[in-house]
Parts: structure tokens; sequence; C-alpha cells
């Protein structure tokens, strides 16, 4: 029994993130930067997930 194959064009192409292919110090810098971009808009937001961790005593 043969494959079932269906045609291919860019848009059905998986997407590779250009993560991908960053060393592991831009992946580690790549990280932290989200992680500060979170606090900084958590705060901004009144702090509602920095409550939320507190309250579960994490």
């Amino acid at each position: 029994m043969g494959r079932v194959q269906r045609p291919t064009n860019d848009e059905d192409s998986i997407a590779s993130p250009d993560t991908i292919n960053f060393s592991t110090e831009q992946r580690i810098e790549f990280l932290a930067n989200l992680i500060v971009n979170r606090i900084l808009d958590d705060t901004a937001d009144g702090s509602p997930l920095l409550q939320a961790i507190e309250s579960a005593g994490i």
C-alpha cells in the first residue's frame, strides 16, 4: 500500500523559527529578554502574575 502524498507549496511548508539557528548564548539572551519583558508587562498591569505566584506559594 502506497503512502498518500499531498501537494506541497510554500504555504504548506513547516516554518522554522529563526531561533533554531541561535547559539547557546543567543538562546539564553533570548529567553532572558522574554522573562524581563514579561516581568515589565506584569508590573505595568499591576502585577497580577506576581500576586498569583505569591498566593500559590511558589
